[in-house]
C-alpha cells in the first residue's frame, strides 16, 4: 500500500514561535517533538534560527546615565511597544 504524503500546513509567525518555544520547554529530542507535534525537523530547525536571529536583531544595549551628586540609587525607565513603561529602581 502506497504512503500518502500528508499536506503541508501552512503556519504563521506566531504560530512558529509557539512551536518553537513549546520545543525548547518540552525536554524532548527533535525527532520525538516532530513526530509528537506533527511538524517537519528541517521546518523546525530553520525557524528556530530564524526566531533566534530576529530576536538577536532586536536586542538593545542600555548604558548607565551618569550619577547625579546625592543620588544614592539608580533607575531605568523603558518605554516598551504597544504604549507600556517598564521602570525599575534600585
Amino acid at each position: 500500500m502506497a504512503r500518502q504524503r500528508s499536506r503541508r500546513i501552512r503556519r504563521s509567525r506566531e504560530e512558529w514561535r509557539a512551536i518553537v518555544e513549546k520545543f525548547e520547554t518540552s525536554g524532548l529530542s527533535t525527532r520525538e517533538f516532530c513526530r509528537r507535534e506533527g511538524v517537519g525537523a528541517e521546518s523546525l530547525r530553520r525557524w528556530r534560527n530564524r526566531l533566534a536571529a530576529s530576536a538577536a536583531a532586536n536586542f538593545i544595549d542600555v548604558l548607565p546615565a551618569s550619577v547625579v551628586a546625592g543620588h544614592s540609587g539608580w533607575q531605568l525607565d523603558l518605554e516598551l511597544p504597544g504604549g507600556g513603561r517598564l521602570r525599575l529602581r534600585g
